[in-house]
């Protein structure tokens, strides 16, 4: 029968994720670091992501803003 509770004996998924990103970043600077060329091809992508990212949030903010006339009668 399977419990519910964690006794911390079994072994968990939880450092996966960190781990595998770890390898990823090193893998991404070893990679950068013997093609120096690659490295204009990742900024020039952060900073495409990064404006996307900001028309994105420029959007739902625009959609957000209800005006309404302040002289009016109470």
């Amino acid at each position: 029968m399977r419990t519910f509770w964690r006794t911390g004996a079994e072994p968990g998924g939880f450092g996966f994720a960190p781990a595998a990103l770890g390898v990823l970043l090193i893998l991404l600077g070893l990679l950068l670091y013997s093609h120096p060329q690659l490295l204009a091809y990742f900024v020039a992508g952060m900073f495409v992501l990064a404006g996307c990212g900001l028309l994105g949030v420029a959007w739902r903010a625009r959609r957000r803003v209800k005006y309404r006339r302040t002289d009016g009668a109470w």
